[in-house]
């Protein structure tokens, strides 16, 4: 099904148990978080092309019906610039708050200000690379996370204490719901606190050092991990190969793959917990001042 925009509301949950219905084109709320794609221009392509990237990296594909418009209505100049899609589908922007109709109802009246801009339907086709595998996990495995290893997700932690929250920079935000069933998978396949990612097909994967599987599973993974090879070698999937290996590389620490992590794909949201989505309530008021500093900003 091709990928479009559709422009309904929201909603988001804040302090003291409450929630706000947001309607597409209000200020966001929340975390600013999600999947990096950018809508640009380029040479080799007649109109607006979608496209992800790591470092020199770029893969390209067609953006979604009617997100062009959505963003040019909004103030982003000629509909151009980077956005975020959360593991519920709902696609975020920043505006420059002298292009932005409704800085005043934003809780930052400069910078660069968040903005739910609608949801997405559909999965977008990124040709080689398998954002939203159909294939079900049997019970209790997992497989190699084939999807984009980078800025692919919402970038959850598992803290020590079992708490899932969601981290940038000095700002810790945990979520609106408890999600016991979604912690103990992480905790049954890696032993230490650490990251989980939560894509915008509800696809939740992990990266899993050679040393801190947990007890039980070091086979598990290992097979995982065997197959994937295999299969990926076999089917000359170069583009995969090549997308691990880079995860491998960046969480080595010395640039050697054989040190790195590997991505771990623990299932789907539908999987753990009714399915409940994480979402962060953010109790920090500064943090809006922060995220607004840039367009982009460092994770």
């Amino acid at each position: 099904m091709k990928t479009r925009l559709t422009e309904e509301s929201t909603s988001v949950p804040l302090q003291n148990q409450q929630s706000v219905t947001l309607k597409p084109g209000k200020p966001w709320p929340s975390a600013y978080r999600g999947s990096k794609y950018s809508l640009v221009s380029d040479d080799d392509f007649a109109d607006a092309v979608l496209k992800w990237e790591q470092r020199d990296l770029t893969i390209y594909t067609e953006p979604p019906d009617g997100l062009r418009r959505a963003l040019v209505l909004l103030g982003k100049t000629g509909g151009y610039g980077s956005f975020r899609v959360t593991a519920d589908n709902e696609v975020l922007t920043k505006i420059k708050a002298d292009d932005y109709e409704h800085v005043d109802e934003a809780p930052i009246n400069n910078g660069w200000i968040p903005v739910y801009v609608g949801k997405l339907t559909g999965t977008l086709d990124f040709d080689e690379v398998d954002l939203d595998p159909v294939t079900p996990l049997r019970k209790n495995s997992v497989k190699v996370w084939k999807g984009f290893p980078f800025h692919h997700g919402e970038r959850w932690s598992v803290s020590q204490d079992g708490t899932l929250f969601w981290k940038w920079r000095d700002y810790r935000f945990e979520s609106a719901f408890d999600h016991p069933e979604l912690v103990s998978k992480y905790e049954t396949y890696r032993e230490t606190a650490g990251r989980l990612y939560i894509t915008e097909n509800a696809h939740v994967w992990v990266n899993i050092p050679k040393n801190g599987i947990s007890p039980g599973k070091q086979t598990a993974v290992g097979n995982a991990i065997r197959e994937w090879k295999e299969t990926a070698e076999e089917e000359g999937d170069t583009a995969t190969l090549r997308l691990v290996n880079r995860r491998l590389v960046a969480t080595s620490g010395d640039d050697d793959p054989s040190t790195g992590h590997f991505p771990i794909h623990l299932g789907q949201l539908s999987d753990f917990d009714g399915g409940l989505i994480p979402r962060p309530v953010v109790d920090e008021p500064s943090y809006f001042q922060a995220v607004c500093e840039y367009e982009n900003v460092w994770e």
